[in-house]
């Protein structure tokens, strides 16, 4: 890894990165793909309007590419604005590979909730019943633990943690450095993201279902989905060809421009497991999001608790922006839209999926961190095609304002 490896050492204490604009491209490839539309594309007005939206995001944030997929019954935009890699100048296309980072996590929660409605699991059953060594393991349950209320510290930000990115990490020692942190909070008295709890919960999957976590995510969600490059690495990054590269190792700014040697896309993935290992494409990930807000491979009664008490969060740096965000069990929630968002070296993105518009929204950057995030991005891209009505808490204007303020890497470090 080179240069890459010697940089992030020390910069990728929040797990996360950065990376710069396309050389001012805006090429956007339009792709005709209706999910709960009919393909058609979306009327001028709202075309122009989206088009804008996207100019201002990759400009205000000097993002090599950004990928943008809009499937709703008012019209289909899918667009690939940029370049894929810097040192070749080689387009970004909406068939690109890319990291999903801590969109992980609600592969890792569907997984639990299914050995739930197996009754394999309990979601008041005890972490120590399933690993030893967890700090209050005897009185956090699986369902603060997929909710981020089970008070457990992040665990990713660990030195033994952070110096084996590079090289690779195996489960075991990843639980075993995160549980040395002391936790933040007693079990269910706050919200605290915690990377460490969904790497407990990912073992949780392999020891209630008897499979791997790779294979349980193929053999349970890939493949009834049809989901054809979405998968959880065993080796290596991950990324097959096409992928598109990502930049950031620390040092670039939410505003700034990375160049070919921030690329941190040769980064291995195992350090990062269960919480944000996973890689997608923007296709695969549009039926994901529809299959994840439905609850389509889940026991009604088990989504019907998933989605019941959703909390109120916000995350450090107002990585989500000034809007209003709920978590549930394994995702979170804006304006009726359920889906998942991560952030790692080099990746930023959220996908999100409205049951009652029949929408799915989707924002990439291949770049991290940046000053406008795909959270409110996604949002001021839902108000462009359906108006400000809905309830995301705030204006489309304070969702292209750069609001975040915190390091690389955050929200999810991964």
């Amino acid at each position: 890894m080179g240069q890459c490896t010697r940089r992030l050492l020390g910069a990728l204490v929040l797990a996360g990165v950065l990376a710069v604009p396309a050389c001012g491209s805006h090429g956007d490839i339009a792709v005709s793909s209706g999910s709960d539309g009919d393909g058609a594309a979306l009327d001028a007005p709202t075309e122009a309007e989206v088009r804008r939206i996207v100019r201002r995001f990759q400009d205000t944030n000097r993002t090599p590419g950004v990928l943008v997929g809009i499937w709703s019954p008012k019209g289909t935009f899918v667009s690939a604005t940029g370049v894929a890699d810097l040192a070749t100048g080689a387009p970004l296309r909406t068939d690109m590979q890319f990291k999903i980072a801590s969109q992980t996590k609600t592969f890792t929660a569907n997984l639990v909730l299914q050995l739930v409605g197996e009754g394999k699991v309990a979601l008041e059953d005890h972490i120590s019943t399933w690993v030893a060594g967890v700090p209050n393991g005897d009185r956090i349950t699986i369902r603060q633990l997929l909710n981020h209320t089970s008070g457990l510290a992040d665990g990713f930000t660990s030195p033994t943690v952070q110096a084996k990115i590079p090289t690779g990490c195996t489960v075991e020692e990843l639980l075993e450095a995160e549980a040395k942190f002391p936790p933040v909070a007693p079990p269910g008295t706050k919200w605290s993201y915690s990377n460490y709890g969904y790497n407990l919960l990912g073992r949780v999957v392999e020891l209630a279902g008897g499979q791997n976590l790779s294979t349980a995510v193929q053999q349970r969600i890939a493949r009834p989905l049809g989901l054809r490059r979405t998968l959880l690495p065993t080796t290596g990054n991950g990324l097959s060809e096409p992928f598109t590269h990502g930049y950031g190792l620390g040092d670039v700014g939410p505003t700034q421009a990375p160049t070919a040697a921030d690329d941190a896309t040769a980064i291995p993935a195992s350090c990062l497991w269960a919480h944000g290992a996973m890689v997608s494409t923007l296709s695969d990930m549009r039926i994901w999001s529809r299959a994840l807000a439905t609850g389509a491979l889940l026991k009604p009664d088990v989504w019907a608790e998933a989605t019941k008490n959703t909390i109120p969060f916000v995350f450090a740096g107002n990585y989500n922006g000034p809007g209003t965000w709920r978590y549930g069990l394994g995702f979170v929630e804006s304006g009726g839209f359920i889906g998942g968002e991560g952030s790692f070296a080099g990746y930023e993105s959220t996908a999100m999926y409205s049951p009652t518009l029949r929408t799915a929204i989707e924002v990439v950057s291949t770049k991290n961190p940046n000053a406008i995030t795909p959270p409110p991005m996604f949002q001021a891209l839902g108000m462009a095609v359906y108006g400000t009505g809905l309830d995301f808490g705030l204006t489309p204007e304070q969702a292209l304002a750069p609001a975040f303020k915190g390091a690389a890497g955050a929200p999810g470090t991964g």
